[in-house]
Formats: structure tokens, C-alpha cells, sequence
């Protein structure tokens, strides 16, 4: 394998061409005075001999000369061609529609069928660097939804703490994606009060109604939380949740959570009246 490697670089090999036809110069210079010092061969057969060398070394040199030269064209082209590729894919790579799948199955493609050298090394560390950023993903959508389920069955409601750590969870999943940019495919839920009831949890959807219209009741372990689905991008979500702190006068919590990690799976409930998290 390294010796395949070796012959693959043609500026290594061209080097070592170049040192071989130097040692052999050499030597043939030690040869001749060695000769010329003790006499061993008459003046005129050492000129013969010498011109016979300088014939065969010139020859062989213009040859594998001309040889490495196509070869080094050639190797460039392949780089030019293969960069042009490159740039080809390079809107898929930083594609805002891309999932951060869809840019791993490309990177692994690239990694496996660029010749060795930067390139593909380029091509590897960047897929070593989307999987690491898609287990952080995936071990912060884990963290929110145990810490979810622990503060859906508690008999208290959820404190402010416990709130702004939900959300901080998802502020930082944000923050992989947008660096990553890709696509989020989530949708997002502003979430406002804790009852035990639907009679109780009634009023507070009315408030949150003047905000819009999509607020309703979802039942989520032992509590009927009022919630405002926004189904645009995190931000609006996030202004919402501020613009409902705002105008309650900081009296209401407002955090947002991606549907798909708090409540991913729903069923209507005409007995209660309310949308159930499974």
C-alpha cells in the first residue's frame, strides 16, 4: 500500500528519478577518474566510453522525462477535473433543504471514491464531523424528552427552572443546526400553564387566543397544558413565547418545545375535549 501510494504522486516519483540520474552521474565521474588516475584504459577508449555513457544516460533521461511530464499533465487535468466536481456538489453540501443524512450519505460517496490525498481527507474529516454533530442532536433531543417526562408526571407544575431547561435544550439544537445548515423539519409548540382539568385549563386558552387561533388543550401526563402550534420556524415560536411573557406582565411561563420531541404522536379526545400526547 505505501508503495502504491509512492508511485501515485508523480512529484515524488519525478524526484526520485532525478536523484537516481544524479547518483549514477556521479559514480560515472568517480568511474572515469578512477580510470584516468591509473591508466587503465587508453584515452581514446575512455572518450568512446564516456560518450557512450553520456548517449545512454541522456536517452534514458529525455525519455523518462518526457514520460513524467504527460504523466504530471495528466495528473493535473484529473485534479482540475476532479475539483470541478467538487464544486459541482459543493450547493448540495451547503443545500439549506439538506437534512444532515442526506450531507453524511454525500460525504461518505466523496470519501469513497476520491483518489487519496487532501481532498479526500477533506472529504472524511467533514464526515467525521457530521456524525459527531448528529449524536449531539440526537443526545439532546433524548435529554428534553426524559427531563419532559419527568416533569409531565410530577405533582407540581413545572418551575421556572425546569422550564428555561427545556428550552435551553432546544436553543442549543438550534444552534448545531443553523451552524450545520440544514434543513429543520420540526414544527414547534409555545406552551403556556399547567392544569389539572379541562375546566381549569378553559380560560387560559382563551387568553392565549387573542394570540391565535390554533390554541388548545393538550394532555400530557397529568396536565392539561394550554399550547399555540407554529408551525413556521423556532424564531417566530420563540417571539411568541416572548411576546405572551411580555403582555401577561411576566405573570405566564411561555416556553417553546419541538413537537416532535415533547408530543410526537397525538390523538383527539371528544371525552375530555382535548388533544392527548401518547
Amino acid at each position: 500500500m505505501i508503495l502504491l501510494n509512492f508511485f501515485s504522486d508523480t512529484g515524488k516519483v519525478s524526484f526520485t528519478i532525478y536523484l537516481f540520474f544524479i547518483g549514477i552521474t556521479i559514480i560515472g565521474l568517480f568511474i572515469a577518474f578512477y580510470y584516468i588516475k591509473n591508466s587503465i584504459i587508453s584515452d581514446e577508449k575512455l572518450d568512446k566510453m564516456i560518450d557512450l555513457f553520456k548517449y545512454s544516460i541522456v536517452s534514458t533521461a529525455i525519455a523518462t522525462v518526457t514520460l513524467v511530464i504527460a504523466d504530471l499533465f495528466k495528473e493535473r487535468e484529473y485534479d482540475k477535473n476532479e475539483m470541478l466536481a467538487f464544486n459541482d456538489y459543493i450547493p448540495y453540501i451547503v443545500d439549506t433543504t439538506g437534512t444532515i443524512d442526506k450531507k453524511i450519505y454525500l460525504c461518505r460517496f466523496f470519501s469513497a471514491v476520491t483518489p487519496e490525498g487532501d481532498l479526500r481527507n477533506g472529504w472524511q474529516n467533514y464526515t467525521n464531523f457530521l456524525e459527531n454533530e448528529k449524536v449531539k442532536i440526537e443526545q439532546l433531543v433524548q435529554k428534553t424528552n426524559q427531563k419532559s417526562q419527568e416533569l409531565n408526571y410530577k405533582s407540581t407544575p413545572p418551575t421556572n427552572d425546569e422550564i428555561q431547561h427545556l428550552e435551553d435544550s432546544e436553543v442549543q439544537r438550534q444552534k448545531i443546526i443553523a451552524d450545520l445548515n440544514i434543513t429543520d423539519t420540526n414544527n414547534y409548540l409555545v406552551i403556556l400553564g399547567a392544569d389539572t382539568s379541562t375546566e381549569l385549563a378553559k380560560p387560559e386558552v382563551d387568553w392565549a387566543s387573542k394570540f391565535s387561533s390554533s390554541a388548545t388543550i393538550y394532555k400530557k401526563g397529568n396536565w392539561y397544558r394550554t399550547v399555540i402550534p407554529v408551525n413556521t420556524s423556532f424564531g417566530d415560536a420563540k417571539d411568541l413565547a416572548e411576546k405572551i411573557k411580555f403582555e401577561s406582565k411576566g405573570k405566564k411561563a411561555a416556553y417553546v418545545v419541538s413537537s416532535k420531541t415533547w408530543c410526537n404522536n397525538t390523538e383527539f379526545s371528544a371525552v375530555e375535549n382535548c388533544i392527548i400526547c401518547k
